[in-house]
């Protein structure tokens, strides 16, 4: 008999299959993970397992549909002797930076989650993430019981609602796996190969003028063009039918983190006013115990439970407050500003801002100098002995990752930015900053993609979310949290981001490259501008801002990416 893998949507729920497994294939697993019939699990780090091998298994979560399970029983078990060849094999595809984030931790698996309680998962800072990109895998599968991957909440499923929801996810699935080759063929269409002229180091050729000696020169070959090539559309789709997709979208999170991080992880789910949160929140709980019973103890100790008890309390009072205020506001101009900053109603707020970074500058590498020396001193400069200060700090930068050190800290921005979720979902990960959103909602509106014109869906996604903005206003009187999970990432949300300079350096550069997601390409573009403005002094370091418009900007990434393949096969 198989041994069978369930998703329980909440406590209680009988499950849904997602997995079976043969008496072999349990006896392996049994080695690596806590439990084989349960959504939520933790690994087995030892000799077997290691964290540098866990985070390249965790990472791969980005890029397949495949479960943690699937992974390893598919590509890890089969390939264990290979040892660091088929591990260099895995960072080509996701990076050190990916690999390095999800090793050295405790590592846990939260599969089949919906996308709502993603991103509670990963307000989290003290944590490292990985989860199932919208960009890389397509979302239109569906569970053993025919459903698609869609989260079925049970106050919502409880409720006189529960049809209207069933109907509505399956009506926005529907049109996101239907068109989605139409948009493929579109873009394809528009970016003919022909056209593209593909950089391979230093070089630039066009696919018609690669022959023998070329491919043997570059290290390259045609094949390889065209497998990047067809990537990059691919990508380029996905990332414009995800505006479909609803909150309640499974997918699959991995987690590194220490143990202290996890018993606030568990104790902050279980405080919530969410069914499946709080059923994850007991799950976590009880997989980690298995390993580190010690550590986590005290999320269902006397101090847990009142902590619980706590955030819950504060969470209601707060919420009736704010409601007895009367503080609703009209939504602002539906545009993202920059709100406060360093020198904000000075004189001169760039001077400002290089008077911050320059005292601390001269506080650290000074002589027995208080910081109010340092001050002084620093505004007593001339204008052109204090950026020149500020330059040699900064040094010649050589790539994006040359950033400048903690005197940039002293300058800080807070922006109010306003945008289509799926923008909120990438650029939360950022922890280095406060981000602090308000619920999904409908109230903000959607933009219809000028895409969707070209292939003739604009009336199709203008219908869909027509109706999940009436099932929304439905829930959201006695349901509002649980009415996020009909709101689509094509919808915009609000959230606030206050974050020092030294970061601006980081997520700007970071979020402009070509390769990122057009969408936050374009608001972080304009951030810079915003910070330009207002500090020149500041931003006239960052070298490395892309404020290009490329349509297919994963080509560059995936020429690299073959690349790099080619050259472990030498």
């Amino acid at each position: 008999m198989p041994t069978k893998t369930f998703l329980r949507f909440y406590d209680g729920h009988n499950g849904v299959v997602v997995g079976e497994h043969s008496d072999d294939e349990e006896a392996k697993l049994a080695k690596f993970v806590t439990n084989t019939d349960d959504n939520i699990f933790a690994w087995k780090l030892g000799d077997l397992f290691t964290p540098e091998q866990s985070g390249a298994l965790l990472s791969r979560y980005s890029r397949t549909s495949f479960t943690g399970r699937e992974l390893l029983l598919r590509e890890f078990l089969p390939n264990v002797n290979r040892g660091r060849e088929f591990f260099e094999s895995w960072l080509v595809d996701y990076g050190d930076d990916s690999i390095q984030e999800m090793a050295g931790g405790l590592p846990v698996s939260c599969e089949f989650v919906s996308n709502l309680l993603a991103k509670i998962i990963e307000d989290g800072r003290f944590a490292s993430y990985i989860e199932k990109s919208t960009r890389y895998v397509s979302f239109d599968k569906k569970l053993s019981d025919g459903s698609y991957m869609f989260y079925k909440d049970k106050d919502i499923m409880d409720s006189g609602f529960a049809d209207l929801y069933i109907e509505l996810m399956n009506g926005l699935f529907d049109s996101y796996s239907k068109h989605m080759d139409k948009m493929v063929r579109y873009i394809g269409e528009i970016n003919p190969i022909e056209d593209q002229k593909f950089r391979v180091g230093d070089a630039s050729i066009g696919i018609v003028e690669l022959d023998g000696k070329a491919e043997e020169r570059l290290g390259i070959s045609e094949k390889d063009l065209t497998r990047a090539y067809e990537n990059s559309v691919r990508a380029n789709a996905l990332d414009l039918m995800r505006d479909y997709l609803p909150m309640a979208t499974l997918t699959h999170v991995g987690i590194s983190a220490n143990a202290r991080a996890y018993e606030a992880l568990a104790i902050r789910l279980l405080s919530s006013e969410l069914a499946e949160a709080r059923h994850v929140g007991n799950r976590l709980y009880e997989e980690l115990y298995k390993i580190v019973p010690s550590l986590v103890r005290r999320v269902r100790d006397k101090h847990g439970d009142e902590f619980v008890s706590f955030l819950r309390g504060r969470d209601s009072t707060v919420l009736e407050s704010v409601r007895a205020t009367g503080a609703n506001g009209k939504g602002g101009n539906g545009i993202s500003e920059l709100v406060e900053y360093t020198g904000m109603g000075s004189k001169d707020p760039d001077k400002s801002a290089a008077v911050e970074v320059a005292a601390a500058v001269l506080y650290k590498y000074g002589s027995r100098i208080s910081m109010h020396e340092a001050q002084a001193a620093a505004e007593a400069m001339p204008a052109e002995q204090r950026n020149a200060l500020i330059a040699k700090y900064v040094g010649h930068r050589g790539n994006r990752r040359h950033r400048p050190g903690r005197a940039f800290e002293n300058v800080e921005y807070l922006f109010d930015f306003i945008g289509r979720i799926g923008i909120y979902r990438d650029l939360q990960r950022h922890r280095i900053g406060t981000q602090e959103r308000q619920n999904f909602t409908v109230d903000y509106g959607y933009d219809t993609r000028k895409e969707y014109d070209s292939i003739g869906i604009t009336d199709d996604y203008k219908s869909k979310m027509s109706e999940v903005v009436d099932l929304y206003g439905k829930l959201r009187e006695s349901m509002p949290w649980q009415a996020q999970y009909v709101v689509t990432f094509g919808f915009k949300t609000r959230w606030y981001y206050r974050m020092n300079a030294r970061e601006l350096y980081h997520v700007v550069e970071l979020r402009t490259t070509p390769s990122g997601h057009p969408d936050y390409r374009k608001l972080m573009q304009e951030s810079f501008r915003m910070v330009e403005k207002v500090h020149p002094s500041i931003t006239r370091y960052m070298s490395f801002v892309d404020m290009s418009d490329k349509q297919l900007g994963r080509l560059g990434a995936e020429i690299r990416i073959a690349q790099k393949r080619k050259a472990l096969k030498t």
